[in-house]
Formats: C-alpha cells, structure tokens, sequence
C-alpha cells in the first residue's frame, strides 16, 4: 500500500536495524516474532511527512517515528492478550504462539524502547508522545466496558486508536518547530483519519469481512449499536443520532450506510484540515493520499456487501 515511498523504506530499514540489537534470549524471539509481522507502517509516515511538510528531513524524525511504531506494536500485543486474540495480521498471535506472561513483557519491552527513542526530542514532543500512551490504556479499559451509545463508542476511539493517529502527526509538526495553528492541524488531521479508519474497520468486522484477525472477545462498535436500535425500530422517520431513514431498505443495509456516511465524513475532514496546512504541497498531498489508502478498499467492500443486503 505504502512500499513506493522513500520514507516507508526508510521506516523498514531503521526497525531492521533496531532488530538486529534485539536481545539474544527468548525475549528477543518473541520481539523479532513481533516486529517481524508485514505492516503499513502508517503511523510513523505520517509522522515522517508531517514534518517532511513542514520542511524537517527524515533524519531528524526518524527516531520519533520508529517511537511510535514500536509502542503501537505493544499495544497490538496487549490487545491481543486483552481479547483472546488468536490471529494478528494472518497470523498466529503473539498471544497464541507464546503465551500471555511472555507476550506482556514483550509489550513492556517494546513500550521502554519506544520511551527511550523519543527521549532525545524536546519536552512538547514527549509530552505528546506520552499522554497518547496514557490514552491509549484508557480507551482500551473503556472497550473492556462494553459501554452501549455512540458516545461511549467515540470517547472510546478518539482515546483507543485515533490518539496515536493524532499524535503522530503533532509531534511530526513540533518537531520542525510549526507554530500552534498548524501543529493544530496536524493533530486534527490525524485525529479524524484514526476515527474514520476505526469505524470502517469496525463495519468491516461486523459484516464478516476477512481481516486477517480473529480473537474470542467481541467488542461494542458503532455498527453493532446502530443494528440494535434498528432492530427495536424507531418513534420517527429518521434517527437524529445516527442519520439512517429507518424505513429503508433491510436493517444491515442501514447501518452499512451510515457507517460508511461516518467514514467519509472524518476522511472529508482530515482533508480539509490538511488544505488549511501551510507547508510543502507534495507532502500534504501524500498525507492526503494516506487517506484515502486508508479508507478507499474497506469502502469499495462495504459497498459491495450493502448491494447484497
């Protein structure tokens, strides 16, 4: 999805570096094991070309990037452990292969380093890095609530998956030294695209689509709040929360449509935050291609599967 641009290799080569330096121990299996999974490595691009855009080489935020993709590979990990999670990625879960005690010192391993490759930024910069960890715990404890309201749904999102989205694109603004307003900017980009791709991702779920992940535990999502209140019907026409005519079409067709509705919604306004972005229009359109990388093939099934429904 990524593998043509410069910036993606150099992600794939500095993490072969950081594998290399692995210890030799089963720890060290276990994190190669990790590390080693295919990714998109999306979060430390937009990093990356947050400050490509605002005129910072890759050299100079390359550590922070690799941060981010470390303690976002920890908290797949603990996710898993969290959930049962059997697959990850078309394949075996560390969690499945290893065990839950080896895979949670796996994941606190991972986290350290990441602490230690963001430690050489400034305090801005590590603050960021570090209050997106803090959310990131919170909103897993919220998805282990099984809270029932779109309200619920989003606190628990905006904190569980967009923060990190958001965070790297901030700290990529900090460190080239923006001013507020774009640093801004950068945070609602990142903000909107990590809640767009998570209500598509929970759609996709919930329509049975391949992901190439599995796990015993089932959370709360959107759609599955908008099939309930769909199928205890509805006092009007239309439902003010969710958007859908509750007199059209099959149930599974309505809540298809307002899921991809939420979707298109964040993507049209992380791009509308990018357009207001001072800075290199080449970068701010590869952020912007992101997007749409991001959203464009989980759209297309989805729409598919609502033309059956």
């Amino acid at each position: 999805m990524f593998s043509a641009r410069d910036e993606y290799h150099l992600i794939n080569k500095e993490l072969a570096a950081l594998m290399r330096d692995l210890p030799d121990s089963p720890l060290g299996e276990i994190l190669s094991y990790v590390l080693s999974a295919p990714g998109k490595r999306v979060r430390p691009l937009i990093l990356i070309l947050s400050a490509e855009a605002l005129g910072t080489p890759p050299a100079q935020s390359i550590s922070a990037a690799l941060a981010i993709e470390l303690v976002h590979a920890a908290s797949l990990v603990h996710d898993d452990i969290l959930d049962h999670g059997i697959e990850r990625r078309g394949s075996p879960s560390a969690l499945e292969r290893f065990g839950p005690e080896a895979s949670l010192l796996a994941g606190d391993w991972l986290i350290s380093r990441s602490i230690d490759l963001i430690s050489g930024y400034s305090q801005p910069v590590t603050r960021a890095f570090s209050r997106a960890c803090m959310d990131m715990s919170e909103g897993e404890l919220m998805d282990l609530s099984c809270a029932g309201s779109p309200e619920d749904y989003y606190q628990c999102i905006t904190r569980k998956t967009a923060s990190l989205f958001s965070a790297s694109a901030k700290i990529g603004g900090l460190i080239s030294g923006a001013g507020e307003e774009d640093v801004a900017r950068l945070e609602s980009y990142g903000l909107h695209l990590g809640l767009g791709y998570q209500v598509l991702d929970d759609l996709e779920e919930f329509l049975g689509l391949d992901q190439g992940k599995s796990s015993q535990k089932t959370s709360v999502t959107l759609p599955k709040i908008y099939a309930g209140r769909s199928s205890l019907g509805a006092s009007s026409d239309s439902d003010s929360d969710t958007g859908f005519d509750v007199d059209s079409g099959s149930d599974t067709a309505k809540v298809v449509h307002m899921c991809i509705k939420v979707t298109d919604d964040h993507c049209n306004q992380a791009k509308s935050a990018l357009q207001a972005l001072n800075g290199d229009e080449e970068k701010k359109l590869q952020l912007r291609e992101i997007v749409d990388e991001m959203t464009c093939r989980g759209l297309q099934r989805c729409r598919s599967q609502k033309s059956l429904c």
